[in-house]
């Protein structure tokens, strides 16, 4: 079975370093870092996409207001009065690289209510240390989910389509007004979670899921057709037996059945439903089996030999049989059954197996409804 896994946080820290690395023992002035006060970060733009890329600059403000810029480069004759190097990189939520940019964590769920955490902090002076926060963008996240049921072994048809379940549900959180909250189990693998800005997406379709049946296994293989039987001795030697034809291929198993996809959607909004296109196509058909190698003509038999000395013609070799034909392809799944829409009270909507970050904003969303 096909299906998308998220991963929680990971705390790390980096040291930045760039490709023209100052020696070891370069240290900054002590008298520039008595003097700076403070870190600032500056990103290209003012939100994220989980599993995106931040590309941020860093300067530090010194007593006076005045910014100098953490730099990349190291000229060994004129060095920088502040290299990247001494500043650590920390994040609970992205991961820091070499060039001073961040990779975020691509699981929505682990910032939907602190958005990316992004901290400087300057090695000579640990004290002097700035965080800021980027909101989360999910204009990135994926709109379509395909689930394949198990391929058939050989001669054996695809297993059916896992049965699916999607739940929706509309939330606050700290970033958005209304924010659409995605929950997707197929068979018996854990939820995939996905989150999308409620106020920008379109009133039908926006979400495509599928259950496709497994592919059906391939046909038998045809046998192999049987050698020729070598000619006698005579005078002419006697033709050898053509070979037999190698057997045709069985045909390829059918496709498994398309799954059974089930809409979940609170009683209050029962149009989130329309937000789903469900797809249950059964399994393409198997291969069919490869038609058997042909059998080997038989040998002519040997000339006798005659009383004058002579020898007779040695018989013909017989011909070889023909190659089987590989057999059909199997027939195609049947389509799923027609998909369930059902309606409950918000607050079960995704049952009691939400994150923790999830389950608070609903909770804090029944305290106070999103706006419509």
């Amino acid at each position: 079975m096909i299906r998308k896994a998220l991963f929680g946080p990971l705390l790390v820290s980096l040291t930045v370093a760039c490709s023209h690395a100052p020696p070891e023992d370069f240290t900054p002035d002590p008298g520039l870092i008595a003097r700076i006060r403070d870190i600032d970060i500056r990103t290209v733009q003012a939100q994220a996409c989980p599993g995106g890329q931040v590309q941020a600059s860093y300067d530090a403000v010194l007593d006076d207001g005045t910014h100098l810029p953490f730099v990349h480069s190291y000229d060994k004759k004129h060095p920088p009065r502040l290299h990247m190097v001494f500043l650590d990189l920390s994040s609970p939520d992205a991961s820091p690289n070499r060039d001073g940019s961040w990779t975020t964590v691509s699981n929505p769920v682990a910032t939907v209510s602190t958005g990316f955490r992004l901290t400087a902090t300057l090695r000579a002076k640990p004290t002097i240390q700035h965080t800021i926060s980027l909101a989360p963008d999910y204009s990135c996240m994926p709109h379509a989910f395909a689930f394949n049921g198990e391929p058939g072994h050989a001669t054996q048809a695809g297993g059916n389509g896992p049965d699916v379940v999607v739940r929706l549900g509309i939330a606050r959180s700290p970033f958005y007004d209304r924010l659409l909250v995605v929950g997707i189990e197929a068979g018996t693998a854990l939820p995939v979670y996905a989150l999308y800005d409620g106020n920008s997406i379109p009133p039908a379709d926006f979400l495509v899921v599928e259950s496709r049946g497994g592919r059906g296994g391939a046909g038998s293989p045809g046998t192999r057709g049987g050698n020729g039987v070598d000619g006698v001795v005579g005078c002419p030697g006697q033709a050898g037996a053509p070979g037999g034809d190698g057997g045709n291929g069985g045909p390829g198993a059918p496709g498994g059945r398309g799954g059974r996809i089930t809409i979940v959607v609170p009683d209050a909004e029962p149009l989130l439903a329309g937000l789903v296109e469900v797809r249950s196509p059964g399994g393409s058909g198997g291969p069919g089996g490869p038609g058997g190698s042909p059998g080997t003509g038989g040998r002519g038999g040997p000339g006798a030999a005659t009383r004058d000395g002579t020898h007779c013609a040695d018989g013909q070799d017989g011909p070889d049989g023909r190659k089987g034909v590989q057999g059909p392809t199997g027939s195609e799944g049947p389509h799923g059954p027609r998909h369930n829409i059902v309606t409950v009270a918000a607050r079960d909507v995704f049952g009691g197996e939400l994150p923790p970050d999830l389950a608070e904003l609903f909770a804090q969303s029944r305290r106070r409804p999103p706006r419509p």
